[in-house]
C-alpha cells in the first residue's frame, strides 16, 4: 500500500522541484496604488452606459410612435376607400331610383292605362251597383282582440 501511494505525490519523482516560497517581507514592497485616472474613466464609463441606456429608449419611443403613425394612417386610408365604396353606391341607388320614378310616371299615367286597357279589351261596365253590408256585428276589446260576447250582444242588438 505504501508503494501506490507514493505514485500519486509530486515530489516523489526526479524530475519534480518545487519552487520556493518568497517571504512575506519580499511580497509587502509591491503595492497597488490607485490614481485619479481610474476614477475619471469609471466616471466617463457610467455616463456612456447611462447615455447608452437614454439612446435606446429614444429609440424605442421613436419606434413605437412610428407604429402608431403606420396604423392610423393605414386606418385612415382603408376608412377612405370603404367611404368612396359607399358614396359610389349611393350614386347607383339615386340613379336606379330617378329611373324608377320616371318609369312609374310614366306607366301611371292616363293615356298609358287607357291604351293598356285597350289592348286587353276592357270596357267600361253598363251599370254600376253597391252592396250594403250593413253594420259590423264583431266587437274588439280593450286588448284589441277579437271579443266574442260582444260580437254576441251586438248581433242580438242588430236583429232587434
Amino acid at each position: 500500500m505504501a508503494l501506490g501511494t507514493s505514485a500519486y505525490r509530486l515530489d516523489a519523482f526526479p524530475l519534480y522541484e518545487p519552487e520556493e516560497r518568497s517571504s512575506y517581507s519580499e511580497r509587502a514592497n509591491v503595492r497597488a496604488v490607485r490614481t485619479g485616472g481610474a476614477r475619471q474613466a469609471d466616471e466617463n464609463t457610467s455616463l456612456l452606459i447611462t447615455a447608452a441606456k437614454l439612446a435606446a429608449v429614444v429609440l424605442v419611443v421613436v419606434a413605437v410612435l412610428g407604429f402608431a403613425r403606420i396604423a392610423l394612417t393605414s386606418a385612415a386610408v382603408a376608412t377612405l376607400i370603404e367611404s368612396d365604396a359607399i358614396s359610389s353606391q349611393i350614386e347607383e341607388a339615386r340613379a336606379t331610383g330617378v329611373s324608377l320614378e320616371m318609369e312609374q310616371s310614366v306607366l301611371t299615367s292616363p293615356t298609358a292605362l287607357k291604351g293598356a286597357v285597350k289592348r286587353l279589351g276592357m270596357v267600361a261596365p253598363a251599370e254600376v251597383g253597391t252592396i250594403d253590408l250593413g253594420v259590423d256585428v264583431v266587437a274588439l276589446d280593450e286588448e284589441g282582440s277579437l271579443s266574442l260576447s260582444g260580437s254576441v250582444k251586438n248581433v242580438t242588438q242588430a236583429k232587434g
